[in-house]
C-alpha cells in the first residue's frame, strides 16, 4: 500500500494501484483525497515544492501544530488546524461554523471572561506569530479538509480574515494587525518570499463589519503617515475599501497634506480621493487643494491630476475651474522649446519623447473628460475665448482647440470663430504658431487632419490677417510632420489653387516661402506642381509669376528633376512662339525664372573673377545664354514681350542677382543695342527732324553748353509708333521697351560697379526731342491724331523722368542729386500738363508702362474726365431722360483699378480740389481746363512705378516762405508729389493686410503699377521707411511752426484772410499728407508681432528723439511710446484744417494700442475734446460744412466718447451743455458756444453719437461697480439717474427737431437703452423701493415722460410710412409693454400693487395734438384740447398716497379707439 501510495503521490498513472486504493478502507480513501488536493493546489504566495518521500504515520503527526495555548485551544476546538512549517493550515468545518463556535467558546470559557479572555488570546496569537511563516500561513486562504462536506470550497478566509469578522477579536486584532505592519515594512532582512503588508491591507479590507470605525481609521491614519515611501502608495490604494464611509473626510484631510508633502504619491492619491465617499463641501475643499497646486506638479504626474480636476468638476463651478486649470497648466514641451534650445536646432534632446508622450497622455484624459461630462466643451472655449491679451495666451489654448475641433464636431463652427477672433486681435500671431508647433510637434501629429481641416478653413477667409494666419499654420505643419503628412500639406494648398483669386495669392506665397527655406523636402514633391501650370489660364500675371518661380526653383534645385527641367524648356518655347500675346508673356515669365536658375546652378562661378571678354565657358550659363537669345528672338514682333522680359530680369538682379559672367555679358549688349537706338548726336544732327508736330529740343539739365552732345530721340519715335499703333495695349516699336530696357542697363550697370552709375550718367541731364510749348498752348486746335501724338509724348516723357530718378536718386554725388531734383521738377510739370490735356481726349489710351498686366481685362477706351466740378452752392443732378442713366457705366469703368491710386483719404482730395477750385463763376469761365478732374487711380498701367529709394529727396528742407526760391529747398508741390505717391504705397503694402477683401474679385488690378514695391516683404518695407522719419518729422515741425506764427500775427483769428490763401493751402495738404503717413504706418497690424518688436521700437525712438533727444536712447517701449504720442498731440494746436485734425487723431488712436507707461487714452480725448471745440474753416475764411465735414465730426466724437473712461459723465456734458446751448441759440445758424461744432448742420451727428454712447456708456459705468451692497445700489441709482435725464432731454427735443435723422437714432437706440434698463436697473429698484422710495419714484416719473413721448414718435413713424423709421417700431413697443409689466412686479415684490394703475393712451404726434382719425366718439373738441397740455405731465403708475380713483380714471380713458399700454 506504502509503494502505490508513493506512485500515486509521484503522478505515476497506474489503474491498478489506484483501483485498489479506492476500494480499500474508508481512511485510506481519506489520504487519497488529501494527497490530491496537494497536487492540484496552485499557492502563488508559497515557496516551490520539494520532492517528499512517502509520509509514513509518525511524520503526517508530526506536520500538525499543537499548541497548547489559549489561542491554540479555542481555535483547534472551532476546527481549525495549525500547520508545522511552510504549508497552508487546515479547516474542518466552514468558515461562518468555525466563526460562530470560536465566538461561542470566547463568551462560555470556564476559566475566563470577557473582555479578560480576548486579551488572552490576542496575546497567545501575537506569541504563535513570531515565526514568519506562521504569520504568512495566518494571513493566506486557508486550506478545507478533504472530509469536510459543509465548506463552500477548497480555500476559505485566512484565520485573520475569520478572526476579524468577530466583533469581540476585532479591535484588539486590528492593533495587532497594525504592529506587525510597521515591524514588517521596516525590516529589510524579511526571509519570506510574500508581500506580509499588502496581505495585511487584504485582510482588512472590505469587512462583514466594523465594531469602532473610529479606532480604524486611526490605525490606518498610522499606516499612512508611518509607512515607508515604497509601501504607501499601496496604502493609500487599499484605503476606500477598509475605512467606512462616515470617516472618508479624515482620510481625504490625510490624503491632501500627503499630497502637499510627496509628490511621488500623486496618482495613488488622487485615484483614492476620487474613490471617496465625501460630501458636497468637504469634496470641494479636496478639489480646491489640489486645483491650487497644479502649476507644481510633474510632467508624468499631470494627466492623472488633470483627470481627476475635470472628472469630478461640478457643472456650477466648471467655467471658473477649467479658466484656473488653463492658466496653470504648463505643459512639458513649452519649456524645453524656449530654454533649451531654438528651432534652429535638429537634434533634439532625450527627453523629448518622454514629453510628447506625457503631452499626448493629457489630452486623452481632457477628451475623455469632455466625454463623461459634456458641459466642460463649452467651459473650455469660454475660458480661451475670455483670454484677451498677449501675456495671457498660451499654446495650450491653441491645442486645445485643435482637440476639441476633432473630439466634438458640433462645436466646430464656434472653435472657428474663436480662431478668427483670436487672429484679429494678434493674439495668435505667426510667431505663437510657429512656437507651437515647434514645440508640440508630436502632439499636432496625432491631430494632423484637425490642423488641416482648421487652416483650410481659415484660408478661404477674405480677411487677409486670418489667412495669413492659416498660411503660418500650413508652414508650421509642414516643418513639423512627417512622412506623408508633409505631402498632405503640399496636396492641400494646391488643392485650393483653384478657389478665389483671394486665396490663391496666399497660397502661392506660402509655396513659395516654403520652396525657399526648406528647398530639400519641398524637390521630394515638385511632380505635383506639374499638373498647377494648366492653372495658367484661370491665373492672373501676380499669381503666374508666383506660381512659375516655385516650379523653375523647385525643378533646379535638384539634379533628379532632370526631365521635369526638360519639360520647363519645351513649354517655354511653346508658349514663347505663341500668336496670343497672353501665353507669350506667360513664355517669357517662365523664361526669366529658368534662366535665373540656370545661372545659378554652379555656385563657384558666382563671384568667380571677371575675365576679359564675354564669353561664357560653363555649360550651364551657355544654356543661360541660349535661352537669352530664344527670348529676344521670339519677341522682336512683340514690343510688350520684350518689355516684360526686361522688366522682370532687371528684379531678379535687383532682387537676388545673376551671374556675374552673364551681367556682364548683357549688360555689354544692352549698353550698346540702347546707344544704338534712342540717343542721337546734336553736332550731327543740329536741327529737330520735321513731322506732324513742331519738334524741339526740351527739357535739358546741362548747364554748358559743351555737355549738350547728345540727346533723347522720344518725339520722333512716337509719332511713328502712333501712326502705326492698331491695337491701344500693343503698340510694336522699340520706343514701348526704353523705360524697361534703361532699368535693365542701370541695374545691371549698379551691380557690376558696386552702384556706381558713371558710365551712363550722360542720360540725366540730356535734353529730349519733344513738342514745343505752342502744340499745348493750341492743343483744342489740333486734330485727333495730333493731339494722341502729342499726349503720347507726354507719357513717354514722364515715365522716361521716372527711370531716371530711380536710377539717380541713389548716387551721392552733389552735381548729380542736383539734377535728380531737377528731373522731379520737370515730372511734376509734365504730369501736371497731362492732367490738363488729358480730359480734352475722352478717347485716347496711353501707352502701356506696366506690361506685367492681362491687357484682356483693360478696358480699350478709357474715359479719365470722371469728376466734374459743379458751381458753390448746387448739387449734382443725376441728368434728365436717358442721358442721367450713363453714370452707372462710367461707375464701373472708374472701378477698374481698384481704389489703390486714392489711398490717402477723400479728404485730402477735397483738399487739393479746394486748392484748384475757382473762387466765382468768372474765373470758372477763364479757367476751362478747370471744369473736370482726372481720375488718376486709372493711369497707373500707364505710369512707371518710383522706386522707394526715391523718397530719400524729401530729405531737402520745405520752403514753407514765397519769396525764397532757392534751388536748396523742397517747395510744397514736390513734397505734395512724392507723400501722394509714397502713401498709396505704404497704403497697398500695410493697410491691404488688414483690409477685408471683397468676394467680387478684381483683386489683381489693385496690384498694377506696384510691381516693384511688392518684391519687398512688408517688414522690409517698414525698415526702409524708418529712414523717412526724420525728413517727416521736421517737416511737420517746419508746416507747424509756419502756422503757429501766422495765428499769433493774426491774433488767434482763424478765418482771417491770410490764413486760407493759395500760399497756405498747398501747406495744408502737404500736412494732412504727412500725418498720413504716420498714421499708415502705426496702424499696421505687424507692428504688433513679435518679429517686428524691433521695428516699432525704433520707430518710436525716431519720432520721440524729436521731443526729448538722445535722453530716449535708453527708453524702453513703453516709455518711448509716451514721448512719441507726447510730440505728435503737440501739433494740435497748429492744425487749421479738419481733415488734418481727424488724420492726427487717428495716428494718435493707433499709440493706444501699443504699451505705454501712461493712459494714452485720456490724453488722447483731451485732445479730441480740444477739436470738438474750435471753430473750422475752409478756403475763403467761411465756416466749414458739407458731406466730409460730417464725417470728420462723426469720427471725432466716437473716438471722443469710446476713450473715455467716464463716457456717461461725457455723454452728460454734451447734452446738458452742448445740446442745451444750441436749442437756446437764436438766429439762423444756431449753435453751441462751449462747441462750435455742435451746429444746424451736424446736429443729427451729435444726437446719434450721444443716443449711441449712452447705452454703451451706462453699461461701463454699471459694470465698474463691485458688488451688490447697499453703497454700490446707491451708486448704481445715481447713474441711472443720469442715465434717464439725458434720455429724457433727447427725447424732448425732438418735439421741436423732428427731423429724420434724429428721429431714426431715437427710435434705433430708445430699445437698446430700455432693455438697458429692464436688465440692470430693475432689479436694483426692486431691492431699493422701500428703503428709498423717493428716489425710485422719482426716477420712474423721469423716465414716463421719455416713454410717453416714446409711444408718440412711433404713431409719428407710422403716419409718415417711412420705412427707415417704421422697421424699428414693433421692437420698441414690445420694450415699452415689457417696462410696464416689469414695474407692476416690482411693486408686487414689495407689496404695494395697489399704487400701479394702468389706462389707455390717446393717439398723438410729436406736438401732443390728437390725431382726429383716432379720436373719441363722445368726448368734445373742447375737452380734447384740454387734456393735451396735461397728459405729458401726469402719471399713470402712482407711488404716492394719494386719494385717487384709478379705476374712475381708467373709466375716463377706455374710450379711445386705439388702446396703447404705459405706465
Amino acid at each position: 500500500m506504502d509503494e502505490s501510495f508513493h506512485s500515486a503521490e509521484n503522478g505515476d498513472s497506474v489503474q491498478g494501484s489506484q483501483e485498489k486504493l479506492i476500494s480499500m478502507s474508508p481512511r485510506s480513501k481519506t489520504k487519497r483525497k488529501l494527497v490530491n488536493i496537494e497536487d492540484e493546489s496552485e499557492d502563488l504566495f508559497s515557496s516551490p515544492k520539494k520532492t517528499q518521500k512517502t509520509p509514513t504515520k509518525k511524520s503526517r503527526k508530526s506536520d500538525i501544530l499543537e499548541d497548547k495555548s489559549l489561542f491554540g485551544e479555542l481555535v483547534t476546538k472551532a476546527g481549525y488546524v495549525l500547520k508545522n512549517g511552510d504549508q497552508a493550515n487546515m479547516l474542518k468545518c466552514d468558515s461562518a461554523i468555525f466563526k460562530k463556535d470560536l465566538r461561542w467558546s470566547l463568551k462560555s470559557h470556564r476559566l475566563y471572561k470577557m473582555p479578560e479572555i480576548v486579551e488572552v488570546f490576542v496575546k497567545d496569537l501575537e506569541n504563535h506569530l513570531e515565526d514568519p511563516l506562521r504569520l504568512k500561513w495566518a494571513l493566506l486562504y486557508t486550506q478545507t479538509e478533504a472530509g469536510c462536506e459543509s465548506a463552500r470550497g477548497g480555500q476559505q478566509d485566512s484565520l485573520f480574515r475569520m478572526c476579524l469578522n468577530i466583533e469581540e477579536l476585532q479591535p484588539a486584532l486590528i492593533k495587532l494587525l497594525t504592529e506587525k505592519f510597521f515591524e514588517v515594512a521596516y525590516d529589510e532582512q524579511t526571509s519570506t518570499s510574500v508581500d506580509i503588508p499588502s496581505l495585511i491591507l487584504a485582510n482588512l479590507r472590505w469587512l462583514d463589519h466594523i465594531v469602532d470605525s473610529e479606532v480604524l481609521t486611526a490605525r490606518v491614519i498610522e499606516l499612512l503617515e508611518g509607512s515607508p515611501l515604497r509601501i504607501q502608495r499601496e496604502v493609500i490604494t487599499c484605503v476606500p475599501h477598509i475605512v467606512d464611509d462616515a470617516n472618508h473626510p479624515k482620510i481625504a484631510k490625510v490624503l491632501c497634506q500627503l499630497y502637499d508633502e510627496k509628490r511621488e504619491l500623486t496618482p495613488a492619491i488622487l485615484d483614492t480621493l476620487g474613490d471617496l465617499t465625501l460630501e458636497a463641501e468637504s469634496f470641494e475643499d479636496v478639489h480646491h487643494s489640489v486645483l491650487k497646486t497644479l502649476h507644481a506638479v510633474r510632467a508624468e504626474q499631470l494627466p492623472i491630476v488633470v483627470k481627476f480636476l475635470l472628472h469630478n468638476t461640478p457643472q456650477s463651478v466648471a467655467y471658473q475651474v477649467v479658466s484656473d486649470m488653463r492658466e496653470s497648466i504648463s505643459l512639458p514641451g513649452d519649456y524645453i522649446g524656449s530654454s533649451q534650445r531654438t528651432p534652429k536646432e535638429k537634434n533634439p534632446s532625450k527627453n523629448d519623447d518622454d514629453t510628447a508622450a506625457y503631452e499626448i497622455l493629457l489630452m486623452t484624459k481632457i477628451k475623455m473628460a469632455i466625454q463623461f461630462n459634456k458641459f466642460l466643451t463649452n467651459a473650455w472655449l469660454k475660458a480661451i475665448q475670455d483670454a484677451d491679451d498677449v501675456a495671457s495666451v498660451r499654446p495650450l489654448d491653441f491645442l486645445l482647440l485643435v482637440v476639441l475641433y476633432e473630439e466634438v464636431p458640433s462645436r466646430q463652427r464656434p472653435i472657428e470663430s474663436i480662431f478668427r477672433n483670436k487672429i484679429r486681435t494678434s493674439l495668435f500671431s505667426d510667431t505663437m504658431i510657429e512656437k507651437t508647433f515647434f514645440n508640440h510637434k508630436a502632439l499636432l501629429r496625432e491631430y494632423f487632419s484637425s490642423v488641416i481641416k482648421i487652416a483650410s478653413i481659415l484660408l478661404r477667409s477674405f480677411e487677409p490677417l486670418i489667412s495669413q494666419a492659416a498660411a503660418a499654420i500650413y508652414r508650421s505643419a509642414f516643418v513639423s510632420m512627417e512622412g506623408h503628412q508633409k505631402q498632405e500639406v503640399v496636396l492641400s494648398l494646391l488643392g485650393h489653387l483653384g478657389d478665389t483669386n483671394i486665396m490663391r495669392m496666399v497660397i502661392l506665397s506660402t509655396l513659395s516661402s516654403l520652396a525657399r527655406s526648406n528647398t530639400k523636402e519641398m524637390s521630394k514633391y515638385a511632380i505635383f506642381f506639374k499638373s498647377s501650370l494648366d492653372l495658367v489660364d484661370v491665373l492672373n500675371m501676380g499669381e503666374i509669376k508666383h506660381l512659375l518661380d516655385i516650379v523653375s526653383h523647385l525643378a533646379y534645385s535638384d539634379a533628379s528633376h532632370a526631365a521635369l527641367q526638360g519639360e520647363l524648356a519645351i513649354l517655354v518655347r511653346k508658349q514663347l512662339s505663341h500668336v496670343e500675346l497672353k501665353f507669350k508673356l506667360i513664355g517669357v515669365i517662365n523664361a526669366v525664372f529658368c534662366l535665373k536658375n540656370i545661372a545659378n546652378l554652379d555656385d563657384s562661378l558666382v563671384n568667380s573673377s571677371r575675365s576679359s571678354g564675354s564669353d561664357l565657358n560653363s555649360s550651364s550659363l551657355v544654356e543661360a545664354e541660349n535661352m537669352l537669345l530664344l527670348v529676344f528672338s521670339s519677341t522682336k514682333k512683340s514690343s510688350s514681350a520684350t518689355a516684360l522680359f526686361m522688366d522682370e530680369l532687371a528684379s531678379i538682379i535687383l532682387k537676388e542677382g545673376l551671374n556675374a559672367k552673364l551681367e556682364e555679358w548683357i549688360c555689354d549688349k544692352m549698353t550698346n543695342d540702347f546707344q544704338e537706338v534712342y540717343i542721337l548726336d546734336i553736332e550731327q544732327d543740329t536741327q529737330p527732324p520735321e513731322d506732324m508736330l513742331p519738334l524741339e529740343i526740351r527739357w535739358n539739365l546741362e548747364a554748358n553748353e559743351e555737355d549738350r552732345k547728345i540727346a533723347l530721340n522720344l518725339a520722333p519715335m512716337v509719332i511713328s509708333l502712333e501712326q502705326a499703333r492698331v491695337d491701344p495695349f500693343d503698340a510694336e516699336g522699340s520706343l514701348v521697351y526704353m523705360t524697361t530696357q534703361f532699368r535693365l542697363l542701370r541695374m545691371l550697370e549698379s551691380r557690376l560697379h558696386g552702384g556706381e552709375l558713371s558710365n551712363i550718367d550722360a542720360l540725366l541731364g540730356c535734353p529730349i526731342y519733344a513738342p514745343g510749348e505752342e502744340v499745348y498752348d493750341k492743343f483744342e486746335s489740333l486734330s485727333q491724331k495730333e493731339q494722341h501724338a502729342a499726349l503720347s509724348c507726354l507719357f513717354y516723357t514722364a515715365n522716361w523722368f521716372r527711370e531716371l530718378i530711380n536710377a539717380f536718386v541713389t548716387q551721392k554725388d552733389k552735381y548729380c542729386k542736383g539734377k535728380v531734383y531737377g528731373r522731379l521738377r520737370q515730372l511734376i510739370e509734365v504730369e501736371k500738363l497731362i492732367w490738363q490735356k488729358l480730359p480734352k481726349c475722352p478717347n485716347y489710351t496711353p501707352p502701356l508702362a506696366v506690361f506685367d498686366v492681362d491687357t484682356s481685362m483693360l478696358p480699350q477706351s478709357l474715359n479719365f474726365a470722371t469728376k466734374k466740378k459743379m458751381k458753390k452752392g448746387r448739387k449734382p443732378t443725376a441728368g434728365k431722360g436717358k442721358k442721367g442713366k450713363g453714370k452707372s457705366k462710367e461707375n464701373v469703368e472708374g472701378t477698374q483699378f481698384g481704389t489703390q491710386g486714392n489711398s490717402q483719404s477723400q479728404s485730402v482730395t477735397q483738399l487739393k480740389s479746394q486748392q484748384t477750385q475757382p473762387v466765382n463763376d468768372k474765373e470758372a469761365e477763364s479757367s476751362p481746363e478747370q471744369a473736370s478732374e482726372v481720375d488718376r487711380s486709372k493711369c497707373r498701367p500707364f505710369l512707371r512705378e518710383l522706386h522707394i529709394d526715391v523718397f530719400s529727396l524729401m530729405f531737402r528742407k520745405l520752403c514753407v516762405v514765397t519769396d525764397v526760391q532757392s534751388g536748396s529747398y523742397l517747395t510744397p508741390a514736390e513734397l505734395e508729389f512724392l507723400l501722394t505717391d509714397l502713401n498709396s504705397k505704404l497704403s497697398h503694402i500695410f493697410a491691404s493686410s488688414s483690409k477685408r477683401s471683397s468676394a467680387l474679385g478684381h483683386g489683381e488690378h489693385r496690384n498694377i503699377g506696384f510691381s516693384h514695391i511688392d518684391l519687398f516683404n512688408p517688414g522690409e518695407i517698414a525698415e526702409r521707411v524708418l529712414t523717412f522719419f526724420k525728413p517727416i518729422c521736421h517737416h511737420l515741425e517746419t508746416i507747424g511752426g509756419f502756422f503757429q506764427t501766422l495765428i499769433a500775427d493774426n491774433d488767434e483769428v482763424m478765418d482771417a484772410p491770410a490764413m486760407y490763401n493759395e500760399h497756405t493751402q498747398p501747406l495744408i495738404v502737404v500736412n494732412s499728407l504727412l500725418f498720413t503717413t504716420l498714421t499708415t504706418f502705426f496702424s499696421w497690424s505687424g507692428l504688433q508681432k513679435e518679429e517686428n518688436k524691433e521695428i516699432l521700437i525704433n520707430a518710436l525712438r525716431a519720432v520721440a528723439k524729436r521731443l526729448e533727444g538722445d535722453a530716449v536712447n535708453n527708453m524702453e517701449q513703453e516709455g518711448l511710446a509716451a514721448v512719441a504720442f507726447k510730440y505728435l498731440s503737440n501739433f494740435h494746436g497748429s492744425i487749421v484744417n479738419l481733415d488734418t485734425a481727424r488724420t492726427l487723431v487717428q495716428c494718435l488712436v493707433s499709440f493706444t494700442a501699443f504699451p505705454c507707461s501712461e493712459n494714452l487714452s485720456e490724453k488722447l480725448v483731451e485732445v479730441v475734446e480740444e477739436l470738438l471745440k474750435r471753430e473750422w474753416y475752409s478756403k475763403g475764411g467761411e465756416p466749414e460744412k458739407g458731406s466730409a465735414y460730417n464725417q470728420h465730426i462723426y469720427s471725432l466724437l466716437e473716438i471722443y466718447l469710446k476713450n473715455s473712461s467716464a463716457t456717461l459723465a461725457f455723454v452728460d456734458t454734451l447734452c446738458t451743455v452742448g445740446l442745451a446751448e444750441f436749442l437756446e441759440a437764436s438766429g439762423r445758424n444756431p449753435h453751441s458756444e462751449t462747441f462750435p461744432t455742435l451746429n444746424k448742420g451736424t446736429l443729427g451727428i451729435f444726437y446719434r453719437s450721444i443716443m449711441c454712447f449712452l447705452v454703451t456708456g451706462t453699461k461701463k459705468s454699471l459694470s465698474s461697480l463691485g458688488s451688490s451692497s447697499l453703497a454700490n445700489k446707491e451708486e448704481c441709482l445715481e447713474i441711472w439717474n443720469t442715465a434717464i435725464k439725458i434720455f429724457c432731454v433727447l427725447v424732448t427735443m425732438l418735439k421741436t427737431h423732428e427731423t429724420r435723422s434724429l428721429l431714426s437714432p431715437c427710435l434705433k437706440y430708445s430699445r437698446t437703452f430700455l432693455e438697458l434698463f429692464l436688465r440692470s436697473a430693475m432689479p436694483v429698484l426692486d431691492s431699493c423701493l422701500l428703503v428709498r422710495n423717493q428716489d425710485v419714484t422719482v426716477l420712474l416719473k423721469n423716465l414716463q415722460i421719455s416713454t410717453r413721448l416714446l409711444q408718440h414718435i412711433c404713431t409719428h413713424s407710422k403716419g409718415t410710412q417711412d420705412t427707415s423709421l417704421t422697421r424699428y417700431v414693433p421692437l420698441l413697443k414690445k420694450s415699452l409693454e415689457m417696462l410696464v409689466y416689469r414695474v407692476k412686479a416690482m411693486l408686487v415684490f414689495n407689496k404695494c400693487s395697489e399704487a400701479f394703475w394702468m389706462g389707455n393712451l390717446k393717439n398723438r404726434d410729436l406736438r401732443g395734438e390728437e390725431l382726429l382719425s383716432q379720436s373719441m366718439r363722445e368726448e368734445s373738441d373742447d375737452e380734447d384740447e384740454q387734456e393735451v397740455e396735461d397728459e405729458d405731465q401726469q402719471s399713470d403708475v402712482d407711488l404716492n398716497d394719494e386719494d385717487e380713483d384709478p379705476k374712475q380714471e381708467s373709466k375716463e380713458e377706455t374710450n379711445s379707439l386705439h388702446t396703447s399700454v404705459s405706465f
